[in-house]
């Protein structure tokens, strides 16, 4: 079992690629999450992406977890009378296609609203349903190249080339979007009265830029500060080649770290301000700082950071992570069983609820829930489902 909080919430999930990650949060909060898919192929994020696991793609198996799969064709009246018939009974659709697509496949806003008032409907796209660039083609990087986010660096031979980046718009739009999801049924669930949600993940990578982009006209926005000249908050290596973050810029911790390794002659010498001294420039006490951070192991420093209460922690790269302690005491990382890509490891969710232990059911096949759903939730009869088989509907 996964998370309770949305139990008894249904949600319908028409979506292509990154906006399944909408339909994840919900399920990974407990949300019944019916995946409706176009037979045969469905959602091709199965295929794509540089990682598979027993020929499946690692964001299917992360991004569809916990979800059933309907298989049915949207291009049939048949296919879309039932689809019409789930909606009466869902609370939330998921229209994550490009703009216009589940308008020609009977499942937009207005008709829908129509059969059931209280839907809270949320459409997740790369550029929203409104403005300039709705009918523009994106995906992928064009969020975070579009905000900033990814700027182009210069290869050998001086071409621009796309930098490795950090997906910021495909992650952040589909999280803006569950928040306002939750908030809508709160709403829906007083009032009576559903609503349309339109989230882009070009706004979602926007976002990331808040600080660069907001401020009073004509004076210059904070932007991230800038802490390479810095030496109480700043990278030092360790004893095992690996990294710490030290960041002793109130006094207290600076006074703390300084009695805690027996050099309060730092301290004496330079007790800084009560608060953001980063003793910017101080070439001297880097130097002296570099040699005393060599002499013990990043765990151990951790170990001193906690017992002392110092500011800072261990720097990992990600093939790091999994044996971080915090990492393994969060259960952060998890082996899902599945029947193709056995041993899978997921991350599960930073969400954490008293009383309850996060699990998910492994991302379905397409129309793996098909018979059930439609006798469950619609009550159909073995002999209906039978030829709506051999109609093709399902």
């Amino acid at each position: 079992m996964t998370y309770s909080l949305l139990s008894g919430v249904r949600v319908l999930e028409l979506s292509l690629l990154a906006p399944d990650l909408l339909g994840m949060h919900l399920a990974d909060l407990g949300a019944e999450v019916i995946k409706v898919e176009q037979p045969p192929r469905g959602d091709y994020v199965r295929e794509i992406g540089g990682n598979h696991v027993g020929g499946i793609s690692l964001m299917h198996l992360r991004w569809n977890r916990g979800k059933r799969s309907l298989a049915l064709d949207l291009k049939r009246p048949e296919g879309r009378k039932l689809l019409h018939e789930l909606v009466a009974k869902a609370h939330v659709v998921i229209d994550g296609l490009r703009m216009g697509a589940a308008q020609r496949c009977g499942a937009g806003y207005d008709e829908l609203r129509a059969l059931n008032p209280a839907l809270v409907y949320c459409s997740l796209s790369g550029t929203g349903r409104t403005g300039p660039y709705v009918k523009l083609a994106t995906h992928g990087v064009a969020y975070d190249a579009f905000a900033g986010l990814a700027p182009p660096v210069q290869s050998d031979d001086g071409a621009p080339r796309v930098p490795i980046y950090t997906t910021v718009g495909m992650q952040a739009a589909p999280l803006y979007a569950a928040m306002a999801v939750c908030a809508a049924l709160v709403r829906a669930r007083e009032s009576g009265q559903g609503c349309w949600i339109d989230i882009a993940e070009l706004d979602g990578a926007v976002a990331w830029q808040a600080e660069r982009l907001g401020g009073v006209p004509g004076v210059a926005a904070s932007g991230p500060p800038d802490f390479g000249p810095s030496v109480r908050y700043q990278y030092y290596a360790t004893a095992d080649d690996r990294f710490i973050l030290f960041q002793a810029t109130e006094r207290k911790f600076w006074r703390n770290f300084c009695g805690a390794v027996g050099r309060m002659d730092l301290f004496d010498t330079k007790p800084g301000a009560d608060v953001g001294d980063h003793a910017r420039g101080d070439e001297a006490l880097r130097t002296e700082l570099a040699a005393i951070f060599r002499t013990r192991t990043q765990a151990d420093w951790v170990t001193l950071f906690i017992d002392a209460n110092v500011a800072g922690g261990p720097v990992h790269s990600v093939d790091e992570l999994p044996d971080d302690p915090h990492v393994k005491a969060r259960e952060l990382l998890t082996e899902q069983p599945h029947p193709v890509a056995p041993n899978l490891r997921l991350f599960t969710t930073p969400v954490r609820i008293a009383g309850e232990h996060f699990g998910a059911s492994p991302a379905p096949t397409v129309g793996e829930h098909t018979v059930e759903i439609l006798a469950d939730v619609l009550g159909r009869s073995s002999d209906e489902v039978a030829r709506l088989r051999r109609d093709g509907v399902v």
